[in-house]
């Protein structure tokens, strides 16, 4: 608001008018400008007080302020887009015959664009300089130059198409998978798959085409999302983005690294755990690269993606290393709980339970997914320990937080009500030994999926079984 007084008081935006006294008046009800008083008759009667109500002035004041708002906007846009600002001011040098000067700006132009390296916008942007270069020379009368410069253009074309294509092939597989929209008969698809796409990357390999690599990754995304069940495209657009990372912007970086990191979690789910190693050489790269950071900040659920895909492959050592070297990039309040919840995890896979509750006892809770997973932890803590009166007495207050906390989800609380049900009526099967109370618990656990910590339940339950064979 401030700066948007600003223009409007400058007689360069204004065109000689003062809209002042008439933002005054709509400067009072900012930032919400839903009072009931907001009309036109209160806001003329403060501009004109005790003049007769004009709607026509109202109508003119208040379109005549909507094109200055959207004057604004531009000149905020503008201010956001340095390449979009310095190719304007280029354009004006070249619509002033100033070719020696137009030139020169489309070098630093290039220049600064190099120096951030491959982003959404990078080849649609070069291929917009190579035609700022084909209209200087034709300023100048030196069109023999012209044949280097289209091939530029042409290839930077192709570039660009191919980036925002995989972009496109990539939004609709994704809505595939979650909305269930086939995109097979689409116009994008049909294209692309009636394309050699092949024939085209092994041609700029065989040319040295300068950016054949960067080409590869766009075709090899394609392609993950066309041939989904063919492994082979993803190890080998992971081996194209280890090689090759150094060239793209930090944000392109992240788009690339996602797809392949969301590909692995997809698959995962689907039940293959075979992409869990390649996920966790992505992470260490990802890291390494500091691709997961956001302005400097370590996003609590990647932080915890990537260490429980390293505890599941019991990579232990290097789970310590991250868990000390990484919190500490997590934003400051998650920093000591989320440091404490880690280690608690940790020291549960390798069955040191005491230092499990010492722990978990320093676990200060940051939101209601973690008042569930301590208590889940508390719970499969104490069983392995055979604390069993003390884990029925903790079961009982578990119910009562899960029955009266309104920030739990009604999915969460349905579910873990169940977990905690199953086991309570596991302690008390064993204590009498129950076999046939244990195989319907096992039924139950496995006709119903939202049990919380199913597959858990039934792994104790076979142990038990085992035990007393």
């Amino acid at each position: 608001m401030k700066e948007f007084e600003k223009f409007i008081s400058s007689p360069f935006f204004n065109r000689g008018r003062n809209y002042i006294p008439f933002f005054n008046q709509l400067k009072k009800f900012h930032p919400k400008f839903d009072d009931e008083k907001m009309t036109p008759e209160y806001i003329y009667s403060k501009i004109y007080p005790g003049k007769k109500y004009n709607k026509q002035i109202i109508w003119n004041m208040s379109s005549s302020m909507l094109a200055m708002c959207e004057d604004f906007l531009m000149y905020v846009s503008l201010g956001r887009d340095k390449f979009g600002r310095e190719r304007q001011v280029a354009e004006e040098f070249l619509e002033r015959r100033l070719s020696s000067y137009y030139k020169k700006k489309l070098n630093e132009m290039e220049s600064a664009l190099d120096s951030l390296g491959i982003g959404s916008a990078y080849f649609r942007q070069k291929a917009e300089l190579e035609e700022g270069r084909m209209a200087y020379h034709f300023i100048e009368d030196t069109q023999k130059f012209l044949p280097e410069l289209v091939e530029k253009k042409g290839n930077y074309i192709i570039l660009h198409f191919m980036r925002e294509i995989s972009d496109i092939i990539g939004s609709m597989r994704t809505s595939k998978s979650m909305y269930n929209k086939p995109y097979e008969e689409l116009m994008p698809y049909k294209f692309i798959t009636n394309l050699k796409l092949d024939k085209i990357v092994e041609y700029a390999y065989k040319t040295k085409f300068k950016y054949a690599a960067v080409l590869d990754i766009y075709h090899e995304t394609i392609m993950l999302s066309l041939e989904y069940n063919n492994k082979e495209h993803f190890f080998r657009l992971m081996e194209l983005f280890e090689q090759n990372h150094h060239l793209f912007t930090k944000e392109e970086k992240h788009l690339v690294a996602a797809e392949l990191t969301n590909y692995c979690v997809q698959k995962v789910n689907e039940g293959d755990a075979s992409l869990r190693h390649a996920n966790f050489e992505l992470d260490k790269l990802k890291l390494k690269q500091e691709i997961v950071l956001i302005s400097r900040i370590l996003p609590k659920v990647t932080f915890m993606q990537i260490l429980g895909n390293a505890l599941y492959l019991k990579e232990y050592d290097w789970a310590v290393k991250y868990i000390e070297e990484y919190a500490p990039k997590l934003k400051p309040s998650y920093q000591k709980p989320t440091k404490m919840l880690c280690y608690a995890h940790l020291y549960y896979l390798q069955k040191e339970y005491g230092k499990v509750l010492e722990y978990l006892s320093k676990v200060e809770f940051i939101d209601t997914l973690d008042k569930i997973y301590v208590k889940t932890l508390y719970i499969r803590t104490y069983f392995e320990m055979k604390e069993f009166e003390t884990l029925q007495s903790f079961l009982d207050t578990t119910r009562h937080f899960y029955e009266k906390n309104s920030h739990v989800s009604n999915i969460l609380r349905s579910n873990n009500i169940k977990f905690v049900s199953c086991m309570s009526r596991l302690l008390k099967a064993m204590g009498s030994n129950d076999d046939f109370e244990m195989e319907k618990i096992r039924k139950l656990v496995k006709s119903d999926k939202t049990i919380a910590n199913g597959i858990w339940i039934t792994e104790k339950i076979d142990e038990i079984q085992k035990g007393a064979k």
